[in-house]
């Protein structure tokens, strides 16, 4: 197991479960039963992919990092669990039902995954929420094998779950195993390390080039400039998911009125949303709050699973009333983050993201106390999805929704997907430290009106 993943095990505890998770909720074909999704989702024991066959394996190694085994003996009744969703039958009890499931640890005797099939919605639509560890995918690869499910085709019906192997893909595995695998060519190892001593050479120059832009004017925003507020303390185990859809041609419309991007929008949005948010708990800081936002290291080339992700940091112009002004601080910030990544090389960009979250993951040791200011406030991701409606075997999927992470330190995780004409909002946050959280949804809606009506 890498560095990275094992590090989400060894710091998981009861106060931080560190899975993701994803509610999506479908309309069956007509004349279907509930029952009809969990028959779709049940797959035969060889079926499932090696990767959602992974367990931790005991003990811990001597520098603290896991190894995985294969689980011999998988229970999938254990994995693939039928829910109701209790009266009067609406989302908000969906939503407490999902908030339950993302506060509870999964099993590490066994793989660490599981799907919840929920039925009962007075509307007649079937939820399904799915939750894994992330030493096993980061949450970019969770999203994409749910979405990866799907189908563009309504009348498809050879569409398999996300932890399933199509039976093209456990042929060629098994004739890889058969064919075994080459040595590595002397010649190309040695390229390999010359590349790699070479970027760590320049890790000192760009560093410097990083530091210095920090300290001038130019708008980049640096793990120095968050303020402290009521979200970044301890959190206690217990979660908050609530989940909203909004028209995606409302959040084009103001960037193209204001030549900026869709991003950017959404960040200003955020901003207008928590300003509104902290106001009511009395907790406003007078400078600007900021965002971590993950950015994408992943190539098309990259197999699903394992973490390979950025980090860059943009500010949210909490400390504007003016919805045009804090658009604009939006930009500024991260046009400037953008232009300094694009002058890195992937190994540098990773260094730099361990840099803008360094702060973050210091707060999650036993030892450390919380003090002073955090690296950044809120966690805002952005994930790019289907651009099609997409369909499992005939049942429509009307919506994904992240479910994501707080930490010691960031009570609050925002993650949207993009979704044909859509836009689905997921916000998780620590039940105790994040009152009222629910209140969120209604700040978007109104900060997103407020945005649109200002540069009409």
């Amino acid at each position: 197991m890498g560095p990275v993943d094992s590090g989400f095990l060894m710091i998981e505890s009861r106060e931080h479960p560190m899975h993701v998770g994803g509610l999506q909720l479908f309309t069956v074909p007509d004349g279907e039963s509930p029952e009809w999704v969990r028959d779709q989702l049940t797959v035969a024991e060889d079926q499932v992919s090696p990767r959602f066959r992974l367990k931790p394996k005991d003990p811990v190694g001597l520098l603290g990092n896991f190894r995985w085994s294969v689980d011999q003996h998988l229970d999938l009744d254990h994995h693939i669990r039928r829910s109701a969703v209790p009266g009067p039958h609406r989302l908000r009890e969906l939503f407490e039902l999902a908030s339950r499931w993302q506060g509870s640890l999964l099993d590490r005797h066994r793989p660490l995954w599981e799907v919840h099939i929920v039925e009962g919605l007075a509307d007649g639509r079937v939820a399904v929420f799915s939750k894994i560890h992330h030493a096993l995918v980061d949450g970019v690869s969770a999203l994409h094998l749910m979405q990866r499910a799907c189908s563009p085709d309504p009348d498809a019906t050879d569409c398999l779950p996300p932890y399933a192997l199509p039976a093209a893909t456990i042929q060629a595995t098994a004739a890889r195993k058969r064919t075994g695998h080459s040595l590595p060519d002397p010649a190309s190892v040695v390229r390999g390390g010359l590349d790699l001593a070479g970027e760590l050479a320049s890790i000192g120059p760009n560093s410097l080039k990083v530091a210095y832009r920090s300290l001038r004017d130019t708008g980049l925003t640096t793990p120095f400039d968050a303020p402290r507020t009521v979200l970044n303390g301890r959190i206690g185990g217990a979660r908050r998911f609530v989940a909203q859809s909004f028209a995606m041609n409302r959040f084009r419309q103001v960037a193209k009125a204001a030549d900026v991007s869709l991003n950017d929008v959404v960040l200003a949005v955020c901003g207008g949303a928590l300003r509104r948010y902290m106001s009511e708990l009395d907790e406003l800081p007078d400078r600007s709050m900021t965002a971590m936002c993950p950015v994408n290291l992943r190539d098309e080339s990259s197999e699903v699973g394992g973490n390979e992700i950025g980090a860059m940091i943009a500010t949210l112009g909490t400390d504007v009333e003016d919805p045009v002004e804090r658009l604009e601080d939006v930009h500024e910030s991260t046009t400037a983050a953008k232009t300094t990544m694009r002058e890195l090389t992937p190994l540098q960009l990773l260094l730099m993201s361990g840099y803008n979250i360094a702060g973050l993951g210091l707060s999650m040791l036993p030892t450390y106390s919380l003090g002073g200011r955090p690296p950044f406030n809120v966690i805002i991701s952005n994930v790019p999805g289907p651009r099609k409606q997409m369909y499992f075997n005939g049942a429509h999927l009307e919506g994904t929704y992240p479910a994501s992470i707080p930490v010691d330190g960031m009570a609050m995780n925002i993650t949207l997907v993009t979704y044909d004409d859509q836009v689905d909002f997921g916000i998780t946050a620590c039940r105790r430290s994040a009152p009222s959280v629910q209140r969120m949804i209604h700040h978007l809606e109104d900060a997103l009106a407020e945005l649109e009506g200002a540069v009409a």
